[in-house]
This record gives structure tokens, sequence and C-alpha cells, in this order.
């Protein structure tokens, strides 16, 4: 017996953070809405986005959060970021950025994306949408009016607008004739939660390292998340080290400004690249977060990006008034308001790699030069912190 079609106004393909947000933030517009997810909607606390790994949300993306009715729960279960210290092991340029001098509460707070994770599940759970999980897309196949999708089951689905959530050079993209620019940085991040002998005082820390950039977010009183970005002829070492040994190489690498590290959680390592698809929309159409954008960790920017980019399409469809959700000019300008920010932040992200990953002389003075002048500069340091915040769009 054929299979009964399934009619929608939006799917989204990705059940992870960003398509979950899309999903809350559409839950008032008075669309039809379906997610296609590959992982059991059950493992939730397993899911790849939603493991023991720390997020930097910027203080944008915290308050956009907020918008959407997390206030209190995000306030429980995350650490507000106070201050940042930026420094570069070996030399004395150094720049302290600090929520007082700019007269907010925060520059952004830290949080696990499992705690993330919950959050957005037990507010999806009272809302009406259907769930394709566990399950994965097929064939797409673009019409006039509609995108028809086939899932794996043999489920035929109908939708007006398909929104592309699934991760890194998406599959779903390519199906769409969407392909992505991918450059390998030659580098991985080891990423791990460590406990420190003195408290952070929710302070946060990017250090430029030999290995390369190290960035330690606080999260609990002598707790902090650690990304290290390290080349990729260091994987192995590092890979094979005991925790007794690497605590000695990060302390090394880090200094004694929060005392001895005592302790390391398990340790991951995945590799950077720096992933852009050729366009943001197709035919009835959007790619969003890292399957529109995957950037390295070294300013924290990648989530705060795809959640940007959540926002100005949220705020599109749910101004929709019974008009298309998947029209030509939606997307269109949708594309438009989110270009500048995604070109600036993807190109800052890829300018910063290239300056403070390598060790040539000439460039590690002037780089130290600049974190001299940007700590004498209260006002470039203004600049630098609100870029930090993530108040660089238009949204």
């Amino acid at each position: 017996m054929k299979a009964q079609r399934i009619n929608l106004d939006v799917l989204i393909v990705g059940g992870g953070v960003v398509g979950c947000l899309l999903a809350r933030a559409l839950a008032n517009s008075g669309l039809k809405l379906g997610i296609v997810e590959a992982r059991p909607y059950e493992a939730q606390q397993n899911h790849p986005g939603f493991d023991s790994r720390t997020l930097a949300l910027a203080r944008h993306s915290a308050h956009y959060l907020w918008q959407l009715g997390f206030k209190s729960a995000l306030q429980a279960a995350s650490t507000p970021i106070l201050s940042i210290k930026i420094t570069d092991k070996g030399h004395l340029g150094q720049c302290y950025l600090d929520s007082k001098s700019q007269g907010i509460e925060a520059l952004g707070y830290v949080i696990s994306q499992q705690h993330l994770g919950n959050m957005l599940y037990s507010q999806l759970a009272t809302q009406a949408m259907q769930w394709f999980c566990p399950e994965q897309v097929e064939a797409v196949q673009q019409q006039a009016d509609t995108v028809q999708v086939s899932l794996t089951s043999g489920e035929q689905l109908t939708t007006r607008l398909l929104v592309v959530a699934d991760g890194g050079d998406s599959s779903t993209a390519r199906m769409l004739g969407v392909s992505s620019d991918i450059h390998d940085y030659g580098q991985v991040a080891l990423v791990a939660n460590v406990e420190t002998e003195q408290p952070h005082h929710q302070r946060a820390f990017e250090r430029f390292t030999p290995n390369g950039p190290l960035a330690l977010l606080p999260i609990d009183e002598r707790q902090a998340g650690l990304v290290w970005s390290l080349d990729t002829a260091s994987q192995n070492e590092f890979g094979q080290l005991s925790d007794t040994q690497f605590l000695h190489r990060l302390q090394q690498a880090f200094g004694y400004d929060l005392g001895r590290f005592t302790r390391v959680s398990q340790r991951a390592i995945y590799p950077l690249r720096l992933v852009r698809s050729e366009r943001g929309i197709a035919h009835r159409a959007v790619i969003l977060g890292n399957a529109a954008h995957t950037l390295h960790p070294i300013a924290g920017q990648g989530f705060n990006l795809g959640l940007r980019d959540v926002q100005q399409l949220a705020s599109q469809l749910n101004k929709l008034n019974g008009a298309d959700p998947g029209g030509f000019d939606l997307l269109q300008r949708y594309q438009q308001q989110r270009h500048w920010d995604q070109r600036k932040v993807i190109g800052l992200t890829d300018g910063l790699v290239r300056i403070f990953s390598n060790q040539h002389a000439p460039l590690v003075m002037g780089r130290n030069l600049g974190l001299s002048f940007l700590q004498g500069c209260q006002g470039v340091k203004n600049l630098l912190a609100w870029q930090a915040m993530g108040y660089n769009g238009e949204n």
C-alpha cells in the first residue's frame, strides 16, 4: 500500500540545537511544522549536539533565548562571563574585556550543550509539531509550489519550505544542488572540562600558544571548559598522554592564573575546517547553522552566528499573515539581511586563525603590539567587546 503523503508548511531537517531553536521560535506562527532527525528522540542526552561540551553564548544570543521563554532555565543552568583575558604565551601583549566597563550584566554565558538540549526538548514536548525520528532524508524534489521529501522509511512529505540544519557538509544541501567550499585548517580541537586549584571568578581566557589557540570557559566555581586548537602533527601525541601528563602540558601552555589544574575529564578530539555553503538559500529552501557555515572555534562565533540566522528567519516567518513561507521574496530578503553578518564573522574568524596560529616572528610581534594597542584604547576595545557579544548583525 502506498504511503500517505504528509503536508507541512515548514520541514526542518536536523533536530539539533539550531533546528530545535527554529521550531521553538515558530511556536506561535500558526505554521504546520515537522522535524526530521537521524537520532532516536529518546536518546536526546546522547545527541551529538547535546553532549557535555560547553557552549559560549554571546550576550545577544542569551537575550534572544530569554525572549523565547528560556530566561529562568538559562540563568539556572549557565555561568555568566564577566570578563575575558586575552594573552599570547611568552609575550607581554595582552588585553582585558569586562562587563563592568561596558555597563552590562555579562559579556555572555557558558552552558553545556546537554543542558541547552534538555531545555529545548522540554519546551518542544508541549508544542504542536510532527517528529520523524529516527529518520533520514533519502531524496528531495523541488517543484514550483512545494518540495517533495522522501525518507528512508518510505514516508513521503510535502513542504512549502525546507530548512536544512543537519550539520556541516550537509547531504540534504547537496540533494538541493548546493555544494560547500571546505578548507582544512590542518588543526584539531581538543575539548575537555578541567578543574582548577583557584576559582575563575567568572572570567574566560583566550591564550595563544605555540601549539595553537587555547580557550577556557568558566563553568562551576573551579571548573572550566577547555577548547585547545592543536596542529594535526600534535594530535597523536596529545591523544596518548595520560591525564597527569596532559595536565602538565596544559599547565605549561596556560600558566598559573588559576593555580594548578587538578583534574581533567574525558578528552575528545575533532578536526577543524571552514565549511561554507556556496549559497544560503535554494528554491523553497534555507540552509542554517553548521550546514551553512562551520567555523573554527577561535572566537566562539559559530553557534552564535547560526542563532542569528534562526532569529532572522523566524522573524520573517512569524510575520507571514498567510503568505507563502517558501516564497522567493521572503527567501531573498532573508539572504540579503544575513549576508553581511555572515561574511564579516567568517572573515574575522578565518583571519584570527591565520594570525594567531602562526609563529612567524614578525607576525608574533605585530599581534602583540595589536593586543597592547587594544588594551590602551578603550574605544577600539568597546568595538571588540560589542563584536564578542554578538551585536554585529542587523537583528
